[in-house]
């Protein structure tokens, strides 16, 4: 029983989040059309010309040049404070790290690794204090900034979230001041048939779906209400791993732009090194069905460079291959308009879709060996 029932919540999860598409159905189906794109070397299967035109390297402004007005942006980030929240998807697995509790020997999420001797999460925590305390010397007043944590339950992730706040009494910041959202674990398709992988007990492996998810689990637990009763308008998100964002001016810099200028959304770069296992920005033009441009600036996953064409620069091509900055997982983004595209009924709700199929996963199959499957 308690194993049909872990396999019915599993299952049920699945159905509820993946609504927009058809549920577990609508799922497989579109994990489907992934592996067969992925599998096609007729370009037909692919972005074709007549749908994304061209990629180009987007402009901005580069913090380091424009002194002057980077100062100023991160003055109109540090005023904005009050109206701004923290939103931390800090559900991810973490594999690439192999972090393990040394007595138990218990794979731990990326937010618990130390780094200078405090996890990853008390890390974000400290440097948001930082930035409400210069709002105080600046302006006067102590406000305390909303942070909706989306968390997730593989390596029992939110257990350990939670566990790391009630130790640290919630940092101070009163429990009212947290929203922690749980993210459903999507079904691991093999990638050579698109099947389910199965473990030991019967249930299928699920893997955290990707910081994609985000904005319809947002909707979905009502975490855009909660921020608007904190009388937020914005939102600086921020990855877990990304240990320097909050150097210098970035953090401020991007939300008080964001905040001034009514943005919908905002990406902060940085020179990309080849090789690096990290998406780009890029700018891109594409037609629509009406025959009108569009443009708009999004992140391509490393994982879906060779389907898009784009390589890495070499030292024969480096002269001639566009340089894309990296995309350092720090956005700002405009509440209303993240809950808007977090609300349609449709697959749009769910941005940038990719099945990663560069990683072999490790399980243990349902006759209790070892398995290692290259699976998405």
């Amino acid at each position: 029983e308690l194993l049909l029932g872990r396999l019915l919540k599993f299952l049920g999860d699945i159905e509820e989040f993946y609504d927009c598409v058809g549920g577990i159905i609508g799922y497989q189906i579109m994990a489907l059309e992934l592996l067969s794109v992925s599998k096609s070397k007729d370009s037909k299967h692919r972005h074709s010309k007549d749908k994304f035109v061209d990629f180009h390297v987007p402009t901005g402004l580069n913090l380091l040049e424009d002194t002057e007005y980077a100062s100023q942006a991160a003055l109109w980030g540090i005023e904005g404070l009050p109206e701004l929240g923290e939103i931390y998807p800090i559900g991810g697995a973490g594999d690439r790290l192999g972090l393990m509790d040394s007595d138990t020997g218990e794979s731990l999420p990326a937010a618990l690794l130390p780094y200078c001797g405090r996890s990853l999460l008390e890390g974000l925590m400290r440097d948001l204090q930082a930035r409400e305390f210069l709002h105080f010397k600046i302006f006067g007043k102590q406000c305390i900034t909303p942070v909706a944590v989306m968390t997730s339950s593989v390596k029992n992730n939110h257990e350990h979230i939670v566990a790391i706040c009630e130790r640290l009494e919630w940092f101070g910041r009163g429990r009212e001041n947290f929203r922690l959202f749980e993210q459903p674990l999507v079904p691991v398709v093999n990638a050579e048939d698109g099947k389910w992988l199965i473990s030991e007990s019967l249930l299928p492996v699920g893997k955290p779906g990707g910081h994609g998810a985000i904005w319809k689990l947002a909707c979905d637990r009502g975490v855009f209400e909660w921020l608007y009763r904190h009388g937020r308008k914005g939102a600086t998100v921020r990855q877990v791993s990304n240990v320097v964002a909050a150097t210098d001016l970035t953090l401020m810099a991007l939300a008080g732009i964001g905040l001034r200028h009514n943005k919908k959304l905002g990406f902060a770069s940085c020179e990309r090194r080849p090789g690096a296992t990290e998406g780009v920005n890029v700018l891109i033009e594409k037609q629509n069905l009406d025959g009108l441009w569009e443009y708009g600036i999004t992140c391509i996953e490393y994982t879906e460079f060779e389907k898009y064409g784009i390589s890495e620069p070499t030292a024969t091509n480096g002269s001639l291959q566009a340089s894309y900055p990296a995309n350092t997982n720090i956005l700002y983004v405009d509440l209303q308009a993240a809950q808007e595209v977090g609300s349609r009924k449709n697959a749009s709700c769910l941005p940038g879709i990719v099945l990663n199929l560069k990683k072999a996963v490790s399980y243990v199959d349902h006759l209790g060996f070892e398995s290692l499957r290259v699976a998405g």
